[in-house]
């Protein structure tokens, strides 16, 4: 059944431990070693001794979007310390934040998320990572973590929007996603509604509010951003908005003024970027700006978070609609107030600020993962099947769990806030909100 809603670093403690290899459960005498510091921060902990079981974080930390995925880092750190204190039911816990992008490219990198999975296969007491932002670079990392020694590692995402990740649609590839998979068993989940309800819900905004009648689709031809844009194109098929183009842009190119005039010549009421910001985001919407004007509406996917990198581009981003994918922090239960409430003073915002969505969300993903830990044996087998296992009940983000692919149900939310310039964030306007099942 379905039914439809509409609703208007913290300095890191490193510590010298050494590797302990165990088969089965693990001892109270296990300790982990460190992740490379050639892309991992030092183990965060403050409990006695060492830490027996290690959990990391796999973010792209350089680029327009750090300053997000520094705050997503800090709300591990903070469920960590603050409320497990550093231990999960028998074991005692500690964390290690990792990066998955260059300063070359300034966002994540496929090497890069390659070597990062090889270590965490690697290290055998790590048994949990939560990531990645990206969807690209989740593809690399869950098969090799899937095969890792021990038994699958478990995986979770707050960000990931790629369908194919979980399951199919009707632009994923054959075989996906049974090939990240290898081993047969599933050991990733994710707190975010995938992009065929990501790519949707932003046409049926368009629909509702603008009243728009045509657009033009440019996508940054990555994983997410390709994706997304057909989930967007079905749906807008579907409600008769005219779609007038559908062409990727070029994250290298010095200039998209051909494009703006190309879009100009259709006469496309809106433009969805289907992509993300680190993919000279701002130079594209500068220009299609300077060539289109004021009057076409613009719409992205969460890709285009946070706000702060999406409004380096000044007037040309002011009243854009970005989407992210999930419950919209204004709605949030008492749980969900609480935290931020409590975490926005340790992040040192104003009375009323939000912390960046998916920074909340990340706490989610932690608490889940530890809580996992604590009901174990401690072998990453042992975490994976306690995960899926999981029935959040009144947490951070309400009451949900996971289907047999790790899809967050029975709530599948997609939010919409308007960005402006004047304000330097974006304002709530919508969420499209589908109960699926029970």
């Amino acid at each position: 059944m379905k039914k439809r809603m509409l609703l208007g670093l913290i300095p890191l403690a490193a510590v010298a431990v050494g590797l302990v290899v165990a088969s089965g459960a693990v001892s109270s005498s296990s300790s982990v070693s460190t992740l490379p510091s050639s892309s991992c921060g030092p183990v965060f902990y403050k409990g006695s001794g060492s830490p027996q079981l290690l959990i990391a974080s796999d973010l792209p930390l350089q680029g327009a979007g750090r300053a997000q995925n520094i705050d997503m880092q800090k709300a591990i750190q903070y469920v960590l310390d603050k409320q497990f204190h550093f231990k999960a039911g028998r074991f005692t816990v500690g964390y290690q934040g990792c990066d998955d992008s260059t300063a070359q490219t300034g966002a994540w990198d496929a090497a890069k998320c390659t070597s990062n999975a090889r270590a965490y296969a690697a290290e055998r007491q790590l048994v949990a990572v939560l990531g990645t932002f990206n969807s690209g670079c989740a593809k690399l990392i869950i098969p090799v973590l899937n095969r890792a020694s021990g038994g699958p590692v478990a995986m979770m995402s707050v960000a990931n929007t790629a369908v194919e990740l979980t399951h199919t649609a009707a632009w994923t590839a054959p075989g996906e996603p049974g090939v990240y998979y290898p081993t047969g068993k599933r050991n990733y989940a994710r707190l975010s509604a995938s992009d065929d309800y990501q790519g949707p819900a932003a046409a049926d905004l368009l629909k509702k509010f603008t009243k728009v009648k045509s657009v033009y689709i440019l996508h940054d031809n990555q994983t997410f951003g390709k994706g997304v844009a057909n989930g967007f194109k079905a749906r807008a098929k579907q409600l008769g908005i005219k779609v007038l183009g559908f062409q990727p842009w070029d994250a290298k190119a010095t200039s998209y003024e051909a494009i703006g005039q190309r879009i100009q010549a259709t006469g496309a009421q809106s433009v969805y970027l289907g992509g993300i910001v680190c993919n000279n985001g701002v130079k594209l919407i500068k220009d299609l700006r300077a060539a289109l004007g004021k009057k076409p509406v613009f719409v992205g996917p969460d890709g285009f978070t946070p706000y702060s990198a999406t409004l380096a581009a000044g007037a040309a981003a002011d009243g854009m609609y970005v989407s992210y994918a999930g419950l919209p922090l204004e709605h949030l239960g008492g749980k969900g107030k609480a935290f931020i409430a409590a975490f926005g003073k340790s992040l040192g915002l104003k009375k009323g600020e939000l912390p960046p969505p998916y920074s909340v969300y990340q706490a989610q993903a932690a608490q889940i993962i530890l809580n996992a830990i604590a009901k174990s044996n401690g072998t990453r087998a042992s975490v994976t099947a306690n995960m899926f296992k999981s029935r959040v009940i009144n947490g951070i983000m309400g009451t949900f769990h996971f289907d047999r692919n790790g899809d967050i149900v029975p709530t599948k939310a997609i939010s919409f806030d308007k960005l402006s310039l004047k304000k330097k964030t974006g304002v709530f306007v919508y969420a499209s909100i589908l109960k699926v099942g029970k």
